[in-house]
Formats: structure tokens, sequence, C-alpha cells
């Protein structure tokens, strides 16, 4: 087993830090939060360095995801600057501009349970994400792609590493429900510190992990 306790060395020079994790010889990552001014952006930059290491792929173990459309069906919550993000996909494949309202009413789900709104990417008839290619199981709009989608790896991670991902994603989901309902915008959550927990920030920001999950993909809240 590799030694996942080394002092990560570049903890000063940048605002999150990411680096490979092994639990029973499997490969996958860990991440630390060095910057109280890291934003979400420095989040999904630190999280490409991600693929460039030896992992351990739950559903394709040895092998690559390319192709596999494990993780682009069921339930794919949105946030706002996913809708922002999608309409940008949506004017490059259609070539028309639309609404953030049109794009919600055509190509996602929208439903109220309790007092919240729940908005996630429409499926097919088998549950699979709409703009999943039948055959080659490729994305239509990849480059465009949600949050969610951005930061999904079936390998396994600690336990801050995930909590982090599911932070971020349920709190883009609110501002999103909140444009939805009262038709405006409100200024999104950009610097990590006001969307963790002061706990999971101080797990965030240690040296090492102390909690791990070993293969867990996502724990982004169902609302129900």
């Amino acid at each position: 087993m590799k030694d996942n306790n080394k002092v990560m060395g570049k903890m000063d020079m940048e605002p999150i830090v990411v680096r490979p994790w092994y639990v029973n010889g499997k490969g996958g990552y860990d991440l630390a939060v060095a910057s109280p001014e890291a934003t979400v952006e420095d989040y999904l930059q630190a999280l490409k360095k991600v693929e460039g290491f030896e992992l351990y792929r739950a559903f394709r173990p040895g092998g690559s995801c390319y192709g596999c459309p494990h993780c682009c069906r069921d339930r794919l919550p949105l946030t706002l600057a996913d809708v922002f993000l999608l309409r940008q996909g949506l004017k490059a494949l259609t070539g028309r501009d639309m609404p953030l309202r049109e794009v919600l009413s055509k190509y996602c789900q929208v439903r109220k349970i309790g007092p919240a709104w729940d908005i996630t990417l429409s499926t097919d008839a088998e549950g699979y994400c709409i703009f999943l290619t039948p055959g080659s199981h490729l994305c239509r709009l990849y480059p465009y792609r949600p949050l969610v989608c951005r930061t999904y790896y079936c390998c396994p991670a600690t336990y801050r590493s995930l909590a982090l991902r599911s932070a971020i994603v349920n709190r883009g989901q609110d501002e999103l429900g909140f444009y939805w309902e009262r038709g405006k915008l409100r200024l999104p959550s950009l610097y990590l510190r006001d969307i963790c927990s002061p706990a999971l920030w101080k797990k965030l920001t240690r040296r090492k992990a102390s909690c791990v999950s070993p293969l867990s993909p996502m724990t982004v809240r169902r609302r129900s």
C-alpha cells in the first residue's frame, strides 16, 4: 500500500492540491484546500489532474472509461452555472441562443419536492441522459457538461473529496431553484469557504485526510 500521509509539497503554491490516494492497492484521489481564497473554478481546474493518476475504475477495472455510460443515467442534478453552460452547448449544437427558461423547460426535468425545487437533466426511456449518443455512448455536449459530470470519477476517494463535491453541487442546485421560483439571478457562491460547513472546511484544510470513503461515487442529496 502506498504512503497516503506524505506531506503535500505544493500546498503553498496551489489553492487546491490534488494527489493520488490508495486503498487496498486501488488508486484514487484525495484533495486539500491550501488557500482560504480557493474558488469553485480552482476546484474544477485542480480535479483535471485526477485523470492523469493511476486510477482503479470501479465499473471498468484497469480499462478506459471512454464510451462507458454508467455515470450518464438516473438523476443528474444541475446547478445554476450548469444551465448557462448548457445554453452555450445548445447554441453550438442547434445554432439557437435560447433563453434560460426555454432551456430548462425543453431539456430539464423541473419538480417541486416539498419546499425545494429539484431540477435535473432530462433522461430517455431507459434513464440515460438525452445528450448521450446511442451506440457510441459519447456525450454530444461534452465540453459543456454539468459540474456533476465533470467531477465524477468511479474510483476510490477520500471522504473530504466526496463531501466537497456534494456541497458544491447542492449549493448550485439551491441557486438554480431560487432562479426558477423567483425569476431572479442570485450571485453564485464562488468561494469554497462559503459553501462548506465549518466541520468540512476543517477537514479540507488539513494536510492529510482523516476520514475515507473507499468506493463511493457521489453523495449529492436527493430532494425528498
